[in-house]
């Protein structure tokens, strides 16, 4: 008998002691880990909902000296949708806990996606309306307000502007983008595999 055969019969003993998983024993598994998941989306946007809250009741003093009644305006309309979502991912997550088929646990997985980048888009495009906003009025009342940047702007001013703008803009976008991208993106790549092994336990 040779080497390999020697391998192979070894192998077929210790597999034999190896603990075997059912259908049932996999699915489980994959339905605690997607609800854990779902259940830290939750607990992430409560945070960041929390944080927010904060600075609307507590604008620094730079900022009230500036008067920016849209910003303000903005940010009051803002989190009645920020409170809907979080309460949408409130809502994934007890659908989640309380699925207990393989299709339901798919479709829970693809609606907490979608909510997630919903979610993301939404406070992306808030962000970049803000910016340009605030990073507009800032720059105008730099150079003391309205009237005067009016009357005294040239072309160059405006493109200074321009640029200053879409420079602010970019940077806190891709500030932003990166942090959701490192809490939020880790939960949906968690949510992508787990979505994946259920369809190969499903087939």
């Amino acid at each position: 008998m040779d080497e390999l055969e020697l391998l192979k019969k070894d192998w077929k003993k210790k597999e034999a002691s190896f603990p075997k998983l059912s259908y049932e024993d996999i699915y489980k598994m994959i339905w605690k880990r997607s609800s854990s998941n779902v259940k830290w989306i939750f607990i992430i946007s409560m945070l960041e909902l929390s944080f927010g809250l904060i600075f609307l009741f507590y604008t620094p003093s730079y900022m009230e000296e500036m008067n920016y009644v849209f910003i303000d305006v903005l940010l009051y309309m803002t989190y009645p949708v920020i409170i809907f979502f979080v309460y949408r991912f409130y809502m994934n997550y007890k659908k989640i806990s309380a699925t207990s088929s393989v299709k339901g646990l798919m479709d829970s997985i693809l609606k907490a996606r979608k909510t997630v980048k919903h979610y993301i888009i939404f406070n992306l495009a808030v962000i970049s309306v803000s910016s340009i906003s605030t990073s507009i009025l800032a720059y105008v009342k730099g150079h003391g307000g309205w009237d005067v940047y009016k009357q005294n702007s040239q072309l160059s001013d405006h493109l200074i502007l321009i640029f200053f703008v879409i420079l602010v803009t970019v940077l806190i976008i891709g500030i932003c983008l990166g942090i959701y991208l490192l809490l939020y993106g880790f939960l949906l790549r968690r949510l992508n595999r787990n979505y994946r092994e259920l369809r190969q336990l499903e087939v």
